[in-house]
């Protein structure tokens, strides 16, 4: 007895194939995942799927050269939502080693 085809819908056309070609796998913290599937038309617009294990050699590389940096606003603002005030501005560096900080206080 011949097993039943796989049979799936296309994630990019929507239409039913019994070739599924698989494009993508997701992943979930909580719970199982899924596999994405898609025509052999549609398959080649796809990226290549990625390696898992790529990602975490991407985790263990040493740190990015640049350092981290994040600029607060803040603002004064009427009843309508208007800035009436420009309160000024916090910034914050942070270095490879996330163990220098430094603190602006602009105007």
């Amino acid at each position: 007895m011949n097993p039943r085809p796989p049979v799936r819908m296309c994630a990019r056309c929507q239409r039913t194939t019994d070739a599924p070609v698989l494009v993508h796998e997701v992943h979930a913290a909580t719970g199982p995942g899924f596999n994405v599937y898609a025509c052999g038309e549609c398959a080649a617009s796809y990226p290549p799927a990625g390696d898992v294990l790529e990602l975490l050699d991407l985790a263990t590389a040493p740190a990015r050269r640049s350092p981290s940096r994040l600029t607060l606003r803040f603002y004064k603002v009427n009843s309508d939502g208007d800035v009436i005030e420009d309160r000024g501005e916090v910034v914050i560096v942070a270095d490879d080693d996330l163990d220098a900080h430094r603190l602006q206080s602009g105007g």
